[in-house]
This record gives structure tokens, sequence and C-alpha cells, in this order.
């Protein structure tokens, strides 16, 4: 009976000591991390993914009704919607695919064109509102990898404004091209300066996955904030260097000169990611020269 209890009495401390002993080593483990995190290093980051394609934007100049012969322009009421019917039978004529009608493309047209003549200013630009076609596309979240915008003034007719188009080499080549999808129309009817015009906005897009347009994953951005992170520590272990002349000077400060440079583009870019903006082709450029700017650190 005592060499039974005995026993159990050693299987117990064994299995308490077998406890305390793992955590103590856990606690050790994880205090060493804290207290004596691993020293800071150079050392050159992951590359960036560059963007296959970023969305680009055709604009050909405004297209306005040749013979005037009165202030009194664009009497009929035109609809929107027979100005794809005509452009879609020249398409097919061509031997190309007919556009589809986008109800969101159809409200960005509509958005263009009512700031043209609110603003009274017949152009692709918009200096007031800034609902320019760059501008209007993210805001009504359409996605795309390739947009156009055909706008004209003054004719009497759908069938007129697309033989404008049609008669107009730029305006042409953007309602025949093959690899365009989809299509919105607005047209708007008032005053512009001494006339009563028609006005007629249409956009024109190769539609794209969310990815696409922007050139990054959303669960992406994550990275870009540890590298930020990575840098701001390897910037401050440079300057500690520099200031207290530990070694080579000059190789510190060209260390510090790339970090920075690196630091200043992925901010940018984490920026542009986080406003949920897509990245052209000023910022795919800035992708290129921080992938690059790693072959130019200074050697030991």
């Amino acid at each position: 009976m005592k060499n039974t209890v005995r026993k159990n009495h050693r299987r117990s401390f064994f299995s308490i000591y077998l406890l305390l002993s793992s955590l103590t080593f856990c606690l050790t483990f994880v205090g060493t991390k804290i207290l004596f995190p691993p020293p800071i290093t150079l050392h050159t980051l992951a590359f960036l993914n560059v963007p296959a394609e970023p969305p680009t934007i055709y604009l050909p100049g405004p297209y306005e009704a040749a013979h005037i012969e009165s202030p009194v322009l664009g009497a009929e009421t035109i609809k929107p919607g027979d100005i794809v019917l005509y452009i879609n039978e020249q398409r097919m004529k061509s031997g190309v695919p007919p556009l589809r009608e986008n109800e969101v493309l159809t409200r960005a047209a509509k958005m263009r064109v009512d700031v043209i003549l609110r603003h009274q200013n017949f152009s692709h630009q918009d200096p007031y509102e800034h609902i320019q076609l760059d501008t209007v596309l993210p805001m009504v979240q359409y996605p795309f990898r390739y947009a156009s915008e055909n706008i004209g003034m003054g004719d009497s007719s759908a069938r007129a404004f697309v033989n404008g188009f049609m008669n107009s080499p730029s305006h042409k080549a953007n309602l025949l091209n093959p690899e365009l999808q989809e299509t919105g129309v607005a047209l708007v009817t008032g005053a512009y300066k001494q006339y009563w015009v028609n006005i007629a906005v249409q956009l024109f897009a190769i539609p794209a996955t969310e990815e696409q347009y922007l050139g990054y994953r959303k669960e992406g951005i994550a990275q870009y904030k540890q590298l930020i992170n990575d840098l701001n520590q390897q910037i401050s272990l440079t300057q500690d260097r520099i200031t207290n002349h530990t070694g080579d000077k000059e190789y510190y400060e060209g260390w510090q000169k790339i970090l920075i440079r690196q630091h200043a583009i992925l901010v940018t870019l984490y920026n542009t990611m986080g406003e949920n903006q897509p990245l052209g082709k000023n910022l795919v450029s800035l992708i290129s020269e921080y992938n690059n700017n790693w072959s130019r650190i200074p050697k030991i």
C-alpha cells in the first residue's frame, strides 16, 4: 500500500515538474524575444509586383457640327439608344462585334454631359468639378482596362451624330475599335452660349476585374505596410551609425540615401492603395525604380 502511494507521489511530482519546466521554457523564450529582439541589419527587401497593363484612356478631340446655319442647333430630341444602334450598324458593316450598353457607363456619360452644359465648357477637361473621364469612372465604381470618350455638339439627329463621328478619323477609329466591348451614351439639350444645342457624350470601355483595374490585390496592402516599417528601422540604423561615427561613414550614407528613396516610393504607393486608386503608368514606373534601386546598394 505504501509503495503504491509513493509511486503515485512520484508520478504527480514528475508531471508537475514537466509542466513547470515547459512553462518556464515558454516564458523564457517569449521574454527573450521581447527584451532582446534580433539585431537590425541592412538588407534588401522583397521586389514589388509590376502590374501587367495599367488602365489607359483615349480622348479624341471634341466634334462639332460643321454647318451652322442658324443660332438654333439640334432642335430634335434624340434617344441615346439610337446612337448605340447606328454605331453598332457601322461596326457590324466593318466586321466588328457590336457594343453592349452598360448602365454604369450610361450614368457616367450623363454626369459628363451635364457638366459640359452647366459649365459651358465643351471639352474633355473640366476645370471646375473635376468630373473628367479618369475621375468619373472611379466615382461610379466601373473598373476598366481601357476607356475612351467621344463628345459632339450641334447635330439634330442620332444618325447625324454618328455620321459626323464616322467622318472624323479619330472618332471613327474609336467607334470601330474591335477591342471595345461596352458603351454608355447620354444627351442633353439646352442653351450653350448663343445656341440651343444637342450635346452627346458616348463612353467606350474594356471592362476589367478589380485586381486588373487597380494593379494590386487589396490583401497585399499589408505587405507594403510591413516593408515601410522595415525601412524605417534600417534608416534609423544608418542614422545611428553615421551620427556615432560607427563603421564606414560613406557606406552607411550610401545605404541611407537609397533607403530614404525606397521609403518615399513605398509611402506613395501605399497611400494610393489606401485610397483604392489604380496604379497608373507613373506609379508603375515608381515600382520599376524601386526594384532597380536594390541593385545600387553600396558594397563593403
